[in-house]
């Protein structure tokens, strides 16, 4: 078993200050690291404290050096602390940038939800070929049915049943987080809300017409980033779906006879078991606590489920999203396609 308080004793302390196996410890490249280990927060959390001791703490490798080569080493120190400050200052930037420009898509994305609902309709005359006579469907049916499944790895997630539920979508929209999004205790009314931080992430939002498969009209996913950037995902929480009787897509039903001598009127022994679904997108993984134990099996499980999770995510939001009609029509996919043979002819020149 894997015991992270045995990961944390394992990391570096102050007696091994002058081991020169341990250089200057940076806490942001040592969060960055442990970024790797699946995205895995409680992982970062268990770690959080060991590595507020490292910070700062050094090998004596800089000391050691000729007194003007280290004169040099500061300078160039000096010059990554003013590169840092104006990569603040980009990123900053960067999101309002990033802000203002979702302010002016927001009114094309909501004249597409028009159309593709039904609400608002386009001057139109018929081609040769068109029967000019056939009542046309209203809006664009199974719009976001077809960009989903027209995407390889979304494809995939979707089974047969799933679309049924899915042709009853009819936008899908995405944000970012707010300090409302956080799930409040009693402990967190409390607080201060000034001194509460915005949090880091985006949310997706599936708006559905009414349907016989659950009540919701709007499933949500959110993902709680530690930094947007690098990314750094630290957990996801979705939906828990109101599944209208009979009718949980992510669950079958096992039914089983009842035994020889059972009463006539005995029932059928039945059982539920989760099946594969799209709909398990609003059931991401649970990121244990720090206290708790897995095994190198589990360990790997959990980072491929939570890798998986944020991809799905990420190529809704920054793939789906903006150019859903070309996924719609198959356009994005060609493109894609034409990428990846780019990128084999860039591989055979080299």
């Amino acid at each position: 078993m894997v015991d992270m308080k045995e990961i944390k004793d394992s990391l570096p302390d102050e007696d091994d200050a002058n081991d020169p196996d341990f250089a200057h410890v940076d806490k942001a490249e040592m969060l960055k690291a442990l970024g790797q280990l699946g995205n895995n927060a409680g992982l970062i959390g268990a770690l959080q404290h060991k590595l507020d001791d490292l910070v700062g703490m050094s090998s004596g490798f800089v000391e050691s050096l000729h007194w003007k080569v280290r004169a040099r080493v500061n300078a160039l120190s000096e010059a990554q602390g003013e590169h840092d400050e104006l990569y603040g200052k980009f990123l900053e930037e960067k999101r309002e940038l990033e802000e203002r420009y979702a302010k002016l898509y927001a009114p094309l994305y909501a004249k597409r939800a028009a159309i593709v609902k039904g609400e608002k309709d386009v001057d139109a005359k018929p081609e040769d070929g068109d029967d000019a006579d056939e009542e046309a469907p209203k809006g664009i049916p199974d719009f976001w049915l077809c960009a989903l499944r027209n995407h390889e790895v979304l494809g995939e997630q979707i089974t047969e049943k799933d679309e049924g539920a899915l042709k009853h979508l009819v936008d899908i929209t995405s944000r970012s987080l707010t300090k409302e999004d956080f799930a409040k205790d009693e402990d967190d009314e409390e607080e201060d809300d000034e001194e509460e931080e915005e949090p880091i992430g985006f949310a997706l939002e599936f708006h559905f017409e009414p349907n016989d498969y659950f009540e919701d009209a709007v499933l949500s996913k959110k993902y709680f980033m530690a930094d947007m950037d690098d990314p750094i995902l630290e957990h996801s929480e979705g939906t828990d779906i109101a599944w209208k009787q009979g009718k949980n897509l992510t669950v079958k039903v096992l039914r089983k006879k009842p035994k020889k001598g059972a009463p006539k009127n005995a029932k059928p022994i039945t059982k539920t078991e989760k099946t594969e679904s799209f709909f398990n997108f609003f059931s991401p993984p649970e990121v244990p606590d720090e206290e708790a134990e897995l095994d190198p099996e589990e360990v790997e499980q959990l980072q491929e489920a939570m890798e998986m999770d944020y991809e799905i995510g990420a190529i809704i939001k920054d793939k789906i999203i903006p150019n859903a009609v070309e996924w719609f029509t198959g356009e994005a996919n060609e493109d894609e396609d034409d990428e990846d043979y780019s990128d084999e002819d860039d591989e055979d020149d080299e």
